[in-house]
């Protein structure tokens, strides 16, 4: 049955408005106003129940927590949104249609609360980044994986899915214990199947610590997708039109792009070569530039971001880098490790030398997929110039990547060894190589002394 539409007896001529005592006079916690930012909504997305905890000894100090499901929903009247002087003041009222009597009463704490989602079993507190023990960090990282199945896109899903197949741990091929574990499995394996000592390799070395790719693949854009690099909230945030722009006015690209430090040169240096900026392999390249400024920013920077809540949270920490805000939180999630400071209201991200490898390899990916998928020798040379790589070093990254690198004469005046670098660059050979097919394989033995 659907709802009965209001008719004009059903709304009351003149209203009286009544002032009900509210926390401030008489002391009880409330009422209070709450919102979630994560889209839940009570009712639609299931049932909670409600506590609020007051702390008696301060002047509208209260926690108020949703409970549903899994989850709980956890917000402040003394957090950071709800800190400082209200900008107007809220009220929360009850009409009675009847009596048109309008009965009303102040918020008692002033503003709105905001409600985060909290996984149970999880200290949030500020316990200081660098006592976090290890099973408080394991525990958080299963408790975040429930907050991905339970409000996550598909997309993100996915990505998780991808990320964990690849981590480095002690339990996948890249520890010493479990590569042990590996090849004796796949020893008696292929005892029982048959198989040679090639197809023991393959199945051995099947998993690798890359960016997200396709090893069947026997095309360069079928190899490393862009939209599987860039992470989901970053996507749609991609600063293409300001590289839109700078392809047609120069001083645009040159004193506000270039002087400002928001593209780097060996982005905004490459822009001049695509002619059709409207074409769809010109938007692809358009987008991996985009992405590839913030990537070179966050690599070339500190290894260690504070976002503190009172000096602005992750937006002054995107105006100091010059990186979109929903770029730079894609980023910040994909490859760092988030803790809690020493201070309250702040948030260390930091990276590991392995989520520095995998930053570092999703630069290179994207640097590649902007130069369409051939990087020259000048382009090789910028490009390490800016990340403050050694040629031999670019190398062996671009191999364990699939790529074809072959020495090329550069500029003259520079002492480096200079490369051109192709993914899957076109062949006769039949049937066509793969990109399994180009990494590097693996060395049984060392090589014979020569005599």
């Amino acid at each position: 049955m659907g709802k009965r539409k209001a008719s004009e007896k059903d709304v009351p001529q003149t209203i009286d408005m009544q002032h009900v005592e509210g926390a401030s006079t008489s002391g009880r916690p409330g009422p209070l106003a709450v919102y979630f930012p994560s889209g839940f909504q009570p009712g639609r997305d299931g049932s909670c129940s409600w506590e609020v905890h007051s702390n008696t000894a301060r002047h509208n100090d209260h926690v108020v927590i949703a409970r549903a499901g899994d989850v709980d929903f956890v917000g402040s009247s003394r957090s950071v949104d709800a800190a400082g002087v209200p900008a107007c003041k809220y009220a929360v009222g009850v009409l009675d249609k009847s009596t048109g009597v309008l009965r009303y009463a102040e918020v008692g704490t002033g503003n709105i609360v905001r409600l985060e989602p909290r996984a149970r079993g999880v200290n949030y507190g500020p316990t200081g980044a660098l006592t976090e023990q290890d099973n408080d960090i394991q525990a958080r990282i299963l408790q975040n994986k429930r907050l991905v199945q339970a409000f996550g896109s598909t997309r993100r899903k996915r990505q998780l899915e991808q990320k964990e197949s690849a981590k480095v741990g002690d339990d996948n091929v890249l520890a010493m214990d479990a590569v042990e574990d590996v090849l004796a499995a796949a020893s008696d394996k292929a005892a029982l199947e048959k198989m040679t000592k090639d197809d023991v390799l393959k199945t051995v070395t099947n998993i690798r610590h890359i960016p997200p790719h396709h090893p069947e693949a026997t095309t360069a854009s079928a190899a490393y997708r862009l939209e599987e690099l860039v992470p989901e909230e970053a996507w749609d945030a991609l600063e293409i039109s300001r590289l839109q722009r700078a392809i047609e006015d120069e001083s645009y690209r040159d004193e506000v792009l270039r002087a400002k430090g928001i593209f780097p040169g060996v982005v905004l240096d490459r822009l001049a070569l695509i002619t059709a900026p409207d074409g769809p392999a010109a938007e692809r390249r358009l987008r991996a530039m985009a992405f590839l400024g913030p990537l070179i920013s966050l690599y070339t920077g500190r290894h260690r971001l504070n976002v503190e809540a009172q000096k602005g949270g992750l937006k002054a920490v995107s105006a100091r880098t010059r990186i979109q805000e929903d770029v730079l939180r894609g980023c910040l999630e994909r490859f760092y490790s988030r803790a809690k400071g020493e201070e309250e209201g702040v948030e260390v991200y930091s990276r590991t030398k392995e989520q520095a490898r995998m930053l570092l390899l999703h630069l290179l990916v994207a640097a590649l997929i902007a130069e369409d998928y051939s990087l020259g020798a000048r382009q090789f040379e910028a490009l390490r110039a800016a990340i403050k790589l050694t040629p031999q070093d670019m190398v062996t990254h671009y191999r364990e990547l699939g790529c074809t690198c072959e020495k090329a004469a550069g500029d003259a005046a520079s002492p480096m060894k200079q490369y051109k670098v192709t993914l899957l660059p076109p062949s006769a050979k039949q049937p066509p190589r793969t990109l399994a097919d180009m990494f590097p394989k693996l060395q049984l033995a060392r090589a014979r002394a020569k005599k």
